[in-house]
């Protein structure tokens, strides 16, 4: 059986059972318990110098009240693809919760990728494309990981390990096969060098051994396949620079978004045509689903009525099934006014969701897409969500966010076709008579 994470979050197939939240928090932001190490026999020389200069390098800057690091990211082929080099350039700006990543390229007059924590909210432009994302912090998708944009712009800078909720766990966990090649001079400056293996590639660390003692290069190879038998290395040198306490620009976690710049959930999947903006406009896919009785439903708009709602929820989502008796009115209303609702369960048995609705009854008719296919369908990848279509059984609008959002979302766009209806020959809603958004 899939199970899925939401913000309730990022839907993500997993197996059965709670998921937990991952919180962006800079470097140097420990948790404010200790952490278990694991002891002189079950740790070698080398993993425990790694430990420990790693645990030297957070705990100096988590005394920082702010910082600015700088990457120069270079990357080459080599192999069966010589030639082929190029560079990013990488700021990272955090104080205490909050943080400003920018991605550029040399030449760039502004960088092309901006992602903020306000403390509040993570949001990510990309500008060129006019589209930009953004989540409560606390949520899954206001990781890293699932930022998929993000994640693969950060590829090779580090700064992504830097932004795990505890790095020293963090690095423990990652790299295996540990070796300490000792000091050694990069450049001017004397460092503890480490080779390592981490996800497949190979990897060095270097470590200021005199002053700062941070994080000063991260070298990264890994192979490329071409073919089944053929491949070509990639590697990714990146030099840090940091400035400590310093005095960071105004303005620097706000971000100002274009006027023309459009919301989706996720930068990756809306320019791979993923997002559920791509569904709008678009006739309601032929989605089958089953009802608590066992039989099979044709979900479409219904002749003679004003439109269909689709409400996606499930039972361990808490934002999705709270305020139920106030969600029920709404639906009520809603159906009085000539439109369908259709509670669609995402990822659960049909027993579960009929014990629970033996205690909270729903308003709307209850329809089970356990394997997740009518929300793959339609590009959820969220709860709770809904998802309104016309009369003409065209998609008008997919709405995620918190369950006031989705609500107030929902009442616009019913709003809206109630007005389309109001056309001689249809019954036309009273003055002033609009759908109440539950508090």
């Amino acid at each position: 059986m899939q199970r899925y994470m939401v913000t309730c979050g990022l839907i993500l197939a997993t197996s059965a059972g709670a998921y937990a939240q991952i919180v962006a928090r800079p470097l140097g932001e420990a948790k404010p318990q200790a952490t278990a190490q694991p002891g002189p026999s079950t740790v070698n020389a080398d993993v425990a110098k790694l430990n420990a200069v790693v645990g030297q390098a957070l705990q100096f800057l988590g005394k920082a009240d702010n910082y600015v690091l700088s990457v120069e990211s270079r990357w080459k082929a080599t192999g069966d693809a010589p030639g082929q080099e190029g560079q990013s350039n990488y700021r990272l700006l955090a104080r205490g919760k909050q943080h400003r990543i920018e991605v550029q390229t040399p030449g760039a007059p502004a960088p092309q990728l901006v992602c903020v924590n306000d403390g509040k909210t993570v949001t990510t432009l990309l500008a060129s494309q006019g589209l930009y994302s953004q989540h409560a912090v606390g949520s899954p998708q206001a990781s890293v990981e699932s930022n998929q944009m993000l994640a693969q712009s950060l590829a090779g800078s580090a700064i992504d390990i830097l932004l795990q909720p505890n790095v020293g766990e963090y690095v423990h966990a990652q790299a295996t096969a540990v070796k300490y090649e000792g000091e050694e001079q990069l450049g001017k400056q004397k460092c503890h060098r480490f080779g390592l293996q981490w996800a497949g590639a190979e990897v060095e660390l270097w470590f200021a051994a005199v002053g700062d003692p941070l994080l000063v290069q991260f070298v990264r190879t890994a192979c490329v396949p071409t073919s089944e038998t053929e491949c070509y290395e990639m590697v990714h040198t990146a030099r840090f620079q940091w400035k400590l306490n310093g005095q960071l620009p105004a303005g620097t976690f706000a971000l100002e978004l274009p006027a023309d710049t459009r919301r989706v959930n996720d930068i990756y999947d809306a320019l791979s045509g993923d997002d559920p903006a791509s569904r709008i406009g678009k006739p309601l896919p032929k989605i089958k689903l089953s009802q608590l009785d066992g039989t099979t439903i044709d979900v479409a708009a219904a002749e003679g009525k004003r439109g269909l709602v689709l409400i996606f929820w499930a039972t361990w989502c808490t934002p999705s099934v709270e305020n139920m008796p106030a969600v029920s009115e709404f639906v009520k209303a809603g159906a009085a006014q000539g439109f369908v609702f259709y509670a669609v369960n995402v990822g659960e048995e049909p027993g579960d969701v009929r014990r629970f609705t033996s205690k909270s009854p729903l308003a709307s008719a209850i329809a089970l897409d356990p394997r997740g296919q009518a929300s793959s369908a339609l590009r959820v990848t969220e709860l709770p969500a809904a998802v309104v279509v016309g009369p003409d059984n065209t998609v008008r609008a997919i709405l995620t966010g918190t369950p006031q959002e989705v609500q107030a979302g929902v009442s616009k766009e019913l709003q809206s076709l109630l007005g389309e209806s109001a056309t001689p020959g249809k019954t036309a809603r009273r003055p002033g008579e609009t759908l109440a958004v539950p508090k």
